[in-house]
């Protein structure tokens, strides 16, 4: 009689095993500290946002010290703001998170109407470089005018124009890895 919890050596499993475990831990530590934020009007003080969470000391897939970023969006004839701490990967587009997957929604800021894909643009930051990787948008990206191809890493600088479709954020560093205060 065969055992129904043994594994059958027919099947192929991808979710199974170690693989997906990291992201897994990386997206429940995500859900557990996240808090909703968004776009602000400018204020004296700016909240500056942990994506996706603070690393514990011994983490290793992610920067224990951030980018920390504020992008800029003007809507409704505002100036609005959002300030990021970027430990790891952020993805800017509409909709909900999910493992591996950490999507910051821009559906408040009529995105769908501007021409931003579900997954648009991801914002990878490493201890040298910021990059923006279009993630095979639609409607394309555009970093000061030039266009960034389907998966193409293009290294972001400060106060350089991003166009998500016809959504325009401009991206401020206030500091590196290895810069802070």
């Amino acid at each position: 009689m065969p055992d129904d919890d043994a594994p059958n050596p027919m099947e192929t499993s991808i979710i199974k095993g170690n693989a997906i475990d990291p992201l897994n831990s990386i997206f429940e530590k995500f859900m557990a500290s996240h808090t909703p934020f968004g776009f602000t009007p400018q204020q004296d003080e700016l909240v500056f946002h942990p994506i996706p969470y603070v690393p514990e000391p011994d983490e290793k897939r992610l920067l224990m010290e951030p980018w920390r970023v504020i992008l800029e969006l003007y809507a409704d004839d505002q100036r609005k703001v959002l300030g990021l701490d970027l430990h790891g990967d952020l993805i800017l587009g509409r909709g909900e998170s999910r493992v591996g997957r950490i999507i910051f929604n821009l559906d408040p800021y009529n995105a769908a109407s501007m021409g931003v894909s579900r997954e648009h643009l991801m914002l990878r930051p490493t201890k040298t470089h910021l990059f923006a990787i279009d993630q095979g948008s639609t409607n394309g990206t555009t970093v000061n005018g030039a266009a960034s191809g389907r998966g193409v890493a293009t290294i972001l600088k400060d106060q350089d124009l991003l166009s998500l479709g016809n959504m325009l954020l401009q991206i401020k560093m206030v500091a590196k890895p290895g810069t802070a205060k």
